[in-house]
């Protein structure tokens, strides 16, 4: 991860399953549902950071609820942010929804959540230097980012209509690194910004 400024403890996203395989963060592939798998990016993503606060954060270890990083038991926790961050007929299509989903889900465990978002609008979009500020500044305070791409414009690694977790950002070479689909991939955040039909944006969460 030379260059790349990341959380401080990425290796507490890996999770292994019963055949000893790990994973880097979870993937909606778990689900049971037909539905879920399809539209479960957003709970999915919710999941990553919630479980990585209840890891590092003072008071937030009940956010995970016992959970251990098992595939079977990370599914239980899948489970129940599904019911807070709960896509709808367009999946969780937006910041807000995510954001609103993740405090109330705090809110259910005594734990206040302070969400930071950056918006990408369709029009009127910030400017690279501004998105990078800003991941730089989350990652830096070992925060992961949950980033929502309605449109992934010329990059072929990123799916369209997905949140995906953000654990690292290369701000010379302006790319990150995602967790997705149990999988790290870079993903080049200026070429997104540039060609993106539909924006998008990042959201964090930290217990206030």
């Amino acid at each position: 991860m030379e260059g790349f400024v990341t959380i401080h403890s990425p290796e507490l996203l890996k999770i292994n399953d019963e055949q000893g395989n790990i994973f880097l963060g979870a993937s909606q592939m778990w689900y049971e549902s037909y539905w879920q798998r399809q539209a479960g990016c957003g709970p999915t993503t919710c999941t990553n950071i919630l479980w990585y606060l209840s890891k590092t954060r003072h008071g937030c270890a009940v956010l995970s609820d016992g959970v251990k990083n098992r595939k079977k038991e990370f599914l239980t926790l899948m489970e129940k942010v599904w019911e807070y961050v709960t896509p709808g007929r367009m999946g969780v299509n937006s910041t807000k929804l995510f954001a609103d989903g993740m405090q109330r889900y705090g809110k259910e465990y005594n734990v206040h959540l302070n969400c930071r978002v950056l918006d990408i609008p369709k029009p009127c979009r910030p400017s690279i230097e501004q998105v990078s500020l800003f991941l730089v500044e989350m990652l830096e305070k070992d925060l992961p980012v949950a980033f929502l791409n309605l449109s992934n414009g010329r990059l072929d690694n990123l799916d369209n209509w997905h949140w995906v977790t953000l654990i690292g950002f290369n701000s010379d070479r302006r790319v990150a690194l995602m967790y997705d689909q149990g999988m790290c991939q870079e993903i080049d955040i200026e070429l997104w910004l540039e060609t993106t039909a539909l924006g998008g944006g990042f959201v964090t969460a930290d217990k206030s």
